[in-house]
């Protein structure tokens, strides 16, 4: 195996087919196994069932016998209805023009993964879609001002080392090299300054950035499992271009500054820290619960400054920080057939109705997820997974420009469908 060339290989396909609407809170993605995601991701951290560990806790390498390849799809269907109860400019008596929209899209993420051993150390690829959103509304919703589109794709390259430390401590350390490709669509209000029709804004961004990640797995028992993870929030300093319609009304873009322009933003995506357990409870069946925390303050808001006289665009999210609970259930049935359960409790980090992007329609989330494992042979095993998530009703009191205000609610839900084959060779 060239893992060097693979690797790029292997990235830019991942790149070419994501498509993706965040599952879990804000815009990131948990769909990082479907052998965990049968779990809600309960005891991800403490549970090496295989090579798909290392994204939630490098040091379960340790408990993955010879080398794995692993491929895994998840298919992610939401939906993210608005309801515009009241939305308007300047004043609530002048009503905004326009529908609600369901801006939701099927999503596809794929997962890659590599272990390998060297000497006393075990030695892991990840290749992952960590952060995701793709909204598309229609050009005529009633929030059109605000966003149209919003497409963010990343790539995560994740190669890891870990180490049994003695009979029950082990370690594991990663590096992290992150992409990230941002597409943001809006309506501009020619009408704000005596003009006609909608003009339209377009930006666009990327940007490499680099971070790491560390786990201890402990097992004060041959029966108990303790797993707890920490990876560092990633800083991107992202730079492109904002496109403005020809159509744009000339005294909205003197008032208001506006002309092509390049653009950039430094984001800080959120470090994350997991503590996991898992407990068997007699010969063939295991408790698993999970505590995992975000940094959603180290992100924040999203601004953006332009090299031209526009003034800085801020999103104004404020987002805070949030926690994930989640408790599963495994039961091995056979030497081939796994039975997995599972539920959690996903929190936002969104603050209030009035920090509700239409980017990031996001609220409290309930999972419930039920999946399998089948041993196909000796090498090659199979693992399925679905999930719903129930998600709070979210109310919106949005505005950028203290001008034009999106009003209303959000009704969402979201499936999951998952499958990974992985092949222990």
């Amino acid at each position: 195996m060239n893992l060097k060339n693979d690797t790029k290989i292997i990235s830019a396909v991942m790149l070419a087919l994501v498509s993706q609407t965040a599952a879990t809170a804000g815009f990131s993605l948990i769909e990082q196994s479907a052998s965990g995601q049968g779990l809600s991701y309960a005891g991800a951290a403490a549970n090496a069932e295989d090579a798909s560990v290392m994204w939630f806790n490098p040091a379960g390498l340790t408990q993955i016998d010879g080398h794995q390849l692993i491929g895994a799809v998840h298919i992610i269907a939401p939906k993210a209805q608005f309801k515009n109860e009241g939305s308007y400019v300047g004043v609530p008596a002048n009503t905004l023009n326009g529908a609600g929209d369901d801006g939701a899209t099927v999503g596809l993420v794929p997962n890659f993964y590599w272990k390998g051993k060297a000497g006393d150390y075990d030695l892991g690829l990840g290749i992952n879609v960590p952060y995701g959103q793709h909204i598309s509304y229609d050009a005529a919703w009633v929030g059109r001002y605000h966003a149209t589109e919003t497409d963010l794709k990343t790539v995560n390259i994740n190669p890891a080392l870990a180490r049994k430390l003695n009979d029950k401590w082990s370690f594991g350390f990663g590096l992290n090299a992150q992409y990230v490709d941002l597409i943001l669509e809006s309506k501009l209000n020619n009408a704000l300054a005596g003009g006609v029709g909608d003009a339209n804004a377009k930006i666009t961004a990327d940007s490499w950035a680099y971070g790491f990640n560390f786990g201890l797995l402990y097992q004060p028992t041959l029966s108990t499992d303790l797993g707890f993870a920490f990876r560092s929030k990633v800083t991107h300093d992202a730079k492109g271009k904002v496109d403005y319609s020809d159509n744009l009304n000339p005294t909205l873009a003197a008032v208001k500054k506006l002309t092509d322009a390049n653009v950039t933003s430094t984001v800080h995506l959120p470090a994350t820290a997991s503590f996991s357990i898992k407990q068997a409870v007699g010969d063939n069946v295991h408790v698993l619960a999970d505590a995992t925390w975000t940094q959603w303050s180290d992100y924040k808001e999203l601004e953006i400054e332009f090299d031209s006289m526009q003034e800085a665009f801020n999103a104004r999210q404020d987002f805070k920080d949030s926690w994930r609970l989640s408790l599963g259930g495994l039961v091995e049935l056979t030497e081939a057939l796994k039975l997995r359960a599972g539920m959690a409790l996903d929190q936002t980090p969104i603050s209030s109705e009035v920090n509700r992007s239409p980017r990031t329609p996001d609220s409290d989330r309930k999972w419930v997820s039920v999946g399998l494992g089948y041993a196909m042979n000796k090498t090659l095993n199979l693992d399925v997974a679905y999930s719903h998530l129930f998600a709070d009703r979210a109310a919106v009191n949005y505005t950028t420009d203290n001008t034009q205000y999106l009003v209303g609610s959000y009704d969402s839900a979201v499936d999951i469908v998952s499958a990974q084959l992985v092949w222990t060779y």
